[in-house]
């Protein structure tokens, strides 16, 4: 189940029961809605987020779902599946949470922030993004894209289709380091957005990685 090039990842296909896919995909905030913070840094990123858990709590299949896959029972698989011990959830959903991307938008290839200044003394260890994309086309482009180390190629390259859930390593063992990003611009009609839940999970315990100290999110130019 998992793949280990180029860094330790799962990809699990129909991840969630068509009912309940139904439930989240009809609930997710609709593009003028008041849930959303657009953020945008133009040589890093653009995109909506929703992080406001008191916003959340208002969309009640989602939190549902939010809150199981940051149980304890949810983060004991994935404990299982990554041979990482002792994992816990963001319940701040710091980075996290609800994310839409349109036309135009972007995600620059990076290596995530290793803490989080709401998680004090937690290193972060996962990234699990659940996509909602129904009718994804190739040339929307927004595959989630894998990079090697030296960052000389995309080693994996995963569409954001609908039910797809995605799980990996941020900070793998030894001189691996998890580099990801979706860096080719959205190229989707008005009206159709890259949609996606991102939860986090940290250990108190300090990886034994290559970017081992504190870093901030380290964003790096690819060709």
């Amino acid at each position: 189940m998992i793949r280990e090039n180029p860094f330790p990842h799962i990809i699990w296909d129909n991840f969630l029961d068509t009912e309940t896919l139904s439930f989240i995909k009809d609930e997710f905030p609709h593009e003028d809605s008041d849930f959303w913070t657009w953020k945008s840094n133009d040589t890093n990123s653009i995109k909506y987020m929703c992080q406001d858990q008191s916003l959340i709590d208002k969309l009640p299949n989602i939190n549902n779902l939010i809150k199981y896959l940051n149980s304890s029972y949810f983060c004991s698989i994935l404990s299982s599946i990554f041979g990482i011990q002792n994992l816990v959830s963001d319940d701040d959903l710091a980075g996290g949470g609800l994310h839409m991307i349109g036309d135009g938008g972007f995600l620059r290839v990076h290596a995530d922030f290793n803490q989080s200044d709401k998680k004090i003394g937690y290193w972060r260890r996962l990234n699990l993004l659940l996509y909602l994309n129904d009718d994804w086309k190739k040339t929307y482009n927004g595959n989630l894209e894998l990079w090697n180390t030296d960052l000389t190629k995309a080693e994996v390259e995963i569409e954001p289709i609908s039910n797809r859930m995605v799980c990996f390593n941020t900070q793998p063992d030894g001189d691996v380091i998890a580099y990801h990003g979706h860096p080719k611009p959205l190229n989707v009609p008005k009206g159709i957005y890259r949609k996606s839940i991102a939860l986090y999970y940290y250990t108190k315990e300090k990886p034994s990685s290559l970017l081992s100290e504190k870093h901030k999110t380290l964003y790096m130019d690819v060709q």
